[in-house]
C-alpha cells in the first residue's frame, strides 16, 4: 500500500509532510552519501502507471513513486544536482569490451561532447574485499599521476 506525502528539497535535506501546506515536517532525511537509482515504471494495484526511483541511503533504501514521468524526471534532476551526482553514461557513449581484469571490465568509450576516445574500467565495488578495495584505491592514485 502506497502512502502519499508532500516533499520539499532544501539543499541536501529532503523534508516530508503528511499534507501540502503543513508547517511541521513528518521526517527529514539527509542526502549526504546517498545514491539515486532509476527504477522501471509499472502499474500500481489499481492499474495506474507509476514512475519510481530509488534513493539508497547508507543503511536503507526508499522507493519514491510519481504519477508522471515529467514529475519523476524533475525530482531526479533536482536530487542529482543537490548530491553532486554524475553518471559515466551522461558524459560517454560506452560500447565494446576491450578486456577484463581482476576488478572489472575495460570498455571502449567516446566522450559525447569532445568525441575523445578513451578506455573506461568499470568495477563492481560491492564485490570487493577490504584488501581489494585498498589495492584498487592505490591503482586509482597511480593513474591520477600518469
Amino acid at each position: 500500500m502506497l502512502k502519499k506525502y508532500w516533499f520539499v528539497l532544501l539543499g541536501k535535506e529532503l523534508y516530508s509532510y503528511k499534507n501540502k501546506g503543513d508547517v511541521k515536517h513528518k521526517e527529514m532525511k539527509s542526502l549526504s552519501g546517498v545514491y539515486i537509482k532509476d527504477e522501471q515504471e509499472h502499474p500500481d494495484e489499481e492499474g495506474v502507471m507509476m514512475f519510481p526511483f530509488m534513493l539508497i541511503f547508507p543503511n536503507k533504501r526508499r522507493i519514491y513513486y510519481f504519477k508522471t514521468k515529467e514529475e519523476k524526471t524533475k525530482w531526479m534532476d533536482a536530487i542529482k544536482q543537490s548530491i553532486g551526482y554524475s553518471n559515466l553514461y551522461d558524459f560517454y557513449d560506452v560500447s565494446d569490451n576491450l578486456g577484463k581484469g581482476k576488478y572489472g571490465v575495460v570498455k571502449f568509450a567516446v566522450h559525447k561532447r569532445t568525441k575523445q576516445e578513451v578506455a573506461v574500467k568499470i568495477v563492481k565495488k560491492k564485490d570487493l574485499s577490504l584488501k581489494d578495495l585498498e589495492l584498487l584505491k592505490r591503482e586509482i592514485e597511480v593513474l591520477k599521476v600518469c
